[in-house]
């Protein structure tokens, strides 16, 4: 009798509907953050900054490169925002999260390493004028002056080091700012 009664519970669970979880477990509710609308216009380069009335933002550089000798690697930089309330504050008491994830890729290894650091302690942040996204040492920087007529991500400077490998790179972008999506 007690083993059909636990069978009849643990049916009764598996026929609950699903909650969404959202990205990152965050839900559909997003107290008091704003949600992303379709058809929004970006006003670049105040727009390569960060949004702290938005619950999540990253910022990444993906490359495939080869050296002299003609050998292949594949570069990743991200910087990952999460709030978790809107808006900023200096010191401790900020709502910022921040992750770094960095990555090599050669044809016989695979080399990755992340950071975590809170915001308001200048540990992590993303400036949209000069462009510049950093965690501890690691860096995306823009190597153009702030009155640049260019794109200010046209021209960055990607730092990162991990156990077993690092990279400093200079990138030059050879089109214009693609947007993703519908306008972005």
């Amino acid at each position: 009798m007690n083993v059909s009664r636990r069978m009849l519970c643990f049916g009764a669970l598996l026929c609950a509907p699903a909650a969404a979880q959202g990205f990152a477990g965050l839900g559909s509710h997003a107290g008091g953050f704003r949600a992303p609308r379709p058809g929004h216009a970006f006003d670049f380069p105040t727009d390569h900054g960060a949004h702290t009335d938005f619950r999540i933002e990253w910022w990444y550089v993906t490359a495939n490169l080869s050296d002299a000798e003609g050998r292949e690697y594949g570069v990743q930089w991200t910087l990952f925002r999460t709030g978790i309330a809107p808006g900023d504050r200096a010191g401790w008491s900020s709502p910022q999260m921040w992750m770094g994830h960095a990555a090599l890729t050669t044809a016989k290894k695979h080399y990755a390493t992340e950071r975590l650091a809170r915001g308001g302690i200048g540990q992590a942040g993303v400036a949209s004028v000069p462009f510049l996204a950093w965690i501890d040492d690691w860096r995306i920087l823009s190597e153009l002056a702030a009155d640049s007529r260019e794109d200010l991500l046209s021209k960055l400077r990607v730092h990162a080091s991990g156990q077993g490998f690092s990279y400093d790179l200079r990138l030059v972008a050879s089109g214009p700012l693609v947007l993703q999506g519908d306008r972005g």
